[in-house]
This record gives C-alpha cells, structure tokens and sequence, in this order.
C-alpha cells in the first residue's frame, strides 16, 4: 500500500474519532434516580443510567418440620431452582416458585444432588428446624395490573387456594377482588372503584373472581377473608378495608392515606385510617 494512502487513512480516522468524542461530550448526563434501603443498605437505582439495583435478594427459609420427610418442593433439573411447591407445609414457610437454593444450614451447595444429601443427613440425624438460604427476584413490583392465580388453569403451587391468596396480600400492598377486569369490569361498582383507584394515583393489583379457570375458588376464598358477600372488596397491607360502595366512601372521605415517610423494602406503605 503506498505511503500517502496510509497516511490519508490515519487522518481520516484520527478526525473521526475527534468528531465522535466531541458529539459524546455535548451528549447531556443520562438520567439516573437512586435511594438507599433502609433495612439492608443497598442502593437501589432506575433511568437510563448504569443502574446498581440488586436484583435479586437472599432470604432465609425455616423449615420447622418435614412433611412426610420431604421439603416439599420440586427443583429443576440440575438449577437448584425451585420449580413447584407442592405442600402447603412447605408454601407457608415460605417457599416460592424460583427461589434457587444456596445454602442448606449454612453450608453452601452446588447441586440438587447436594441439596438432597443435605436434607436426608440432617432427617437421619434427626436435626431440625433446617435452614435455608435462598436467592430470589427482589426488584418491587409496584405496577397496576391483574394477577392470575393459575398459568391456563395449571397451578406453579399445589397448596390450597386460601393460602396461595394469604401470600398474595403478604407480597402486594393493595389488592383489588372485583367482577371482571380493570380493562372491563363487570359491574358499575366495580368500574367507579377501579376509577377511583387510578385517580388518586395507587398502584395495585386486581384479582378477577369471575374468572374460574384462572382463580379457581377465589369467590368464595374472598367472601371468607373478608367476611363479606359482594364484590368488590379492597385489602391493604394484608388487611380488610372495605366490601362495594364502602370502598367509595372511605376514598372520598379521605380516609386512605398515602403515606411516603413509612417504607418497607423500597415499597410505599398505605395507611387506613377509619
């Protein structure tokens, strides 16, 4: 190659480079919001910047007792994930779909065959409660949007629906039983509740009760937990608000109130006061 081509290639390529680091200096900063968990000190962050949020958390699992003298889970083949949790036993200790197993008493394990000779040395030397450390998706879901019980009508837990739903007002703050979904409710209360909800700006979770398939039994499981017949019924924080039209009056009134300061996990806390 003569010499006056590589050199004309050198110029063009240096001014090049000069031309894209001048364009990337006028660039404005990407926008970046962090804050720090108060409990466990992380920095949790969102935006187009290079974020740092844990993902995933660990959390410790207890199992006090054996039913059956299994955990009551079934794991993916090979992953140490959990795939099913079969026993209500098992869901109420804690136990949920994708946990992937780490530690087993506080010693690590690589495997599901580990896991297993883990468990069977602890039964044989009959060492309970049995501790777990497991990893699972800790980013918060604060989105509007319904949930279903039920993948097509196949359960990922085979525990009693009540507890499945006892779970559900554990892991979301406020959570809506209604007729029919947010997109077409099925009754006029149930459309001026939704309505209500989306003007004062909550974020929360629907659970269509009309809806068999997906949510089997859940009509009757909210009639129980609430001790109310109709529909809609409202919880927050676990807790029973109100059932129909009272839902109405406590909004207006004013009486739910979105309270910033309190936070549990990144999470807002609502705070009802009747």
């Amino acid at each position: 190659m003569p010499l006056w081509a590589v050199i004309l290639g050198w110029f063009f390529g240096c001014s090049g480079l000069l031309v894209l680091n001048a364009q990337q200096a006028n660039r404005p900063p990407r926008l970046r919001i962090h804050h720090v968990d108060q409990q466990t000190g992380l920095t949790w962050t969102s935006g187009l910047g290079a974020g740092d949020s844990p993902a995933y958390d660990d959390a410790i699992i207890v199992m006090e007792n054996l039913p059956k003298s299994r955990l009551g889970i079934n794991l993916v083949h090979n992953q140490r994930k959990v795939s099913r949790v079969v026993v209500k036993e098992a869901f109420n200790a804690g136990w949920r779909v994708g946990d992937v197993i780490l530690e087993v008493d506080g010693k690590q394990v690589r495997s599901n065959k580990a896991i297993q000779k883990a468990v069977q040395r602890a039964l044989l030397r009959k060492k309970l409660p049995l501790t777990f450390k497991v990893r699972r998706w800790a980013v918060p879901d604060r989105s509007r949007g319904m949930l279903q019980l039920t993948k097509g009508g196949r359960r990922e837990h085979l525990v009693p629906m009540l507890d499945i739903i006892r779970g559900v007002l554990k892991e979301f703050e406020v959570v809506l039983f209604m007729e029919g979904t947010l997109k077409e409710p099925k009754t006029r209360i149930c459309r001026e509740v939704v309505r209500q909800l989306d003007s004062m700006g909550l974020a929360f979770k629907a659970i269509d009760c009309t809806d068999q398939k997906a949510n089997p039994e859940i009509r009757k499981i909210a009639k129980q937990i609430s001790g109310e017949e109709g529909l809609p019924q409202l919880f927050i924080n676990g807790t029973h608000v109100a059932g129909g039209r009272a839902i109405l009056a406590a909004l207006r009134e004013g009486q739910l109130e979105h309270a910033e300061k309190g936070r549990a996990r990144n999470q807002y806390i609502y705070i009802y006061s009747p």
